[in-house]
């Protein structure tokens, strides 16, 4: 589905399916300006995807093979697709930091060390192995790298007339960009802030403190005059960046909390422990039957939140022995 949404530059939002997956869909916007194109965010590396979206851009006159890809980051949601955009007249941009992290994770040892980080935290062996198998997060990956153009804060992308500033908005990933449109008031903000959805913040190897990065570029945003904010994910919104910022950041207290209340009841627990005794959106589920992939997500952000704790000197992780293996478990202060 292609919906026009903004004229003088146009913006297109086409709808790519995430079947089975509790985003539902990415919104990947395109603009036309002065026979000029660009694309944002691309979809996972599957067929559905792809069909979706191509039918889209040839809708509204498209190519992959002469546009400019901008891919704001590394998941696969919206980078999965990217490698079909690797043609001599189509640039590819991306933001320095967050190209770099997923060169490390196509080409390096950076994979096996969040595996690794896993298995510290307590997450049980088979169902590690399993969520490996099924996380859409790796297997919906490109195949391989591709040639980008990289961007840093305040670097600019023009489409015609239309000039868009790439803002570097770290916390949800290593290096996530968003793009801005100063004089149309308009920002693409990718999963730097959604309107259904919380975003999900993780504990990404050789990053320190995710959430409190995360956090304080979200107050960011309130630095920018916007009039039309576009997720990438699930539905517009009426709602003003002011009231989103200040739920998402409500959201985030309430999650501390919860941690807090967990180690009180159980000290010494596992990251993995801590994650299972926490509320989430399981369709239902309990936490023993939720899909492994669902507990890696899960354990990831509970991880990024007992960070941020730990830097607040309110947990201190102790390192023990369990069954022969070194763990890492968590008190309070």
């Amino acid at each position: 589905m292609v919906e026009l949404i903004h004229r003088s530059p146009d913006i297109y939002k086409i709808d790519v399916p995430l079947t089975g997956n509790p985003l539902k869909n990415l919104n990947c916007y395109v603009i036309k300006d002065g026979g000029e194109s660009a694309v944002i965010d691309t979809g996972f590396r599957t067929e559905e995807c792809w069909q979706a979206l191509k039918g889209g851009l040839s809708e509204i006159g498209v190519s992959p093979e002469h546009t400019k890809l901008l891919v704001t980051h590394l998941h696969s949601d919206h980078i999965g697709l990217a490698g079909y955009f690797n043609y001599p007249d189509t640039t590819i941009y991306m933001g320095k930091v967050e190209y770099e992290y997923y060169r490390r994770m196509k080409e390096g040892d950076l994979m096996g060390r969040i595996d690794q980080q896993y298995r510290l935290e307590g997450f049980p062996e088979d169902e590690l192995q399993d969520a490996i198998k099924t996380n859409p997060a790796s297997i919906y990956l490109p195949d391989a790298t591709f040639p980008v153009t990289t961007l840093q804060e305040g670097d600019t992308v023009t489409v015609g007339g239309t000039t868009l500033t790439a803002i570097f908005m770290p916390g949800h990933t290593p290096g996530q960009m968003i793009f801005y449109i100063a004089d149309k008031k308009i920002m693409f903000l990718a999963d730097h802030l959604l309107f259904d959805i919380t975003p999900n913040i993780t504990k990404w190897s050789g990053i320190d403190d995710s959430l409190r990065q995360y956090m304080n570029n979200l107050e960011r945003l309130l630095d920018f005059d916007v009039d039309l904010p576009l997720p990438a994910h699930r539905n517009l919104s009426n709602k003003t960046l002011e009231d989103r910022v200040a739920e998402i950041l409500a959201h985030h207290a309430v999650r501390l909390n919860q941690i807090l209340k967990v180690l009180e009841k159980q000290p010494g627990a596992t990251g993995y422990e801590v994650a299972g005794g926490l509320t989430w959106s399981m369709r239902g589920r309990a936490w023993k039957d939720a899909p492994n992939r669902q507990k890696w997500f899960a354990v990831g952000e509970t991880l990024a939140h007992i960070e941020y704790l730990m830097a607040e000197n309110k947990v201190c992780r102790v390192k023990k022995e369990r069954n022969g293996k070194m763990i890492h478990t968590y008190e309070l202060v």
